[in-house]
């Protein structure tokens, strides 16, 4: 959770997965409050990732896994790790209101 603005907040996520050399799988917007960022990178560079995201402001939570017995330093380096954000953005904003267009036919 963070009250933090919310582009500043997905840019600094997004930069952070670059340094990382991972990358975004799918991001799920829920109006301006709450965003969750799917996303891979490999193992060796998930510590970093963690690091950068620390310095940035965010926490991360380990709150679940596969198999929780399992530790990354046991994972192979080039090893694949996908994982998830769930960011909840608290602020007194309304909800952001998206038009449809209207698709004819």
């Amino acid at each position: 959770m963070t009250s933090r603005d919310r582009h500043l907040v997905i840019r600094q996520v997004q930069d952070a997965l670059t340094l990382a050399h991972g990358w975004v799988d799918d991001a799920h917007f829920y109006s301006n409050k709450m965003t969750t960022i799917r996303f891979t990178l490999t193992a060796r560079d998930l510590p970093g990732f963690c690091a950068t995201l620390r310095e940035c402001g965010l926490m991360i939570e380990e709150s679940t896994r596969r198999d929780p017995g399992t530790d990354v330093a046991s994972i192979p380096d080039d090893s694949e790790i996908s994982g998830s954000l769930q960011i909840t953005f608290l602020h007194n904003e309304p909800d952001l209101k998206q038009v449809i267009p209207a698709v004819p036919g």
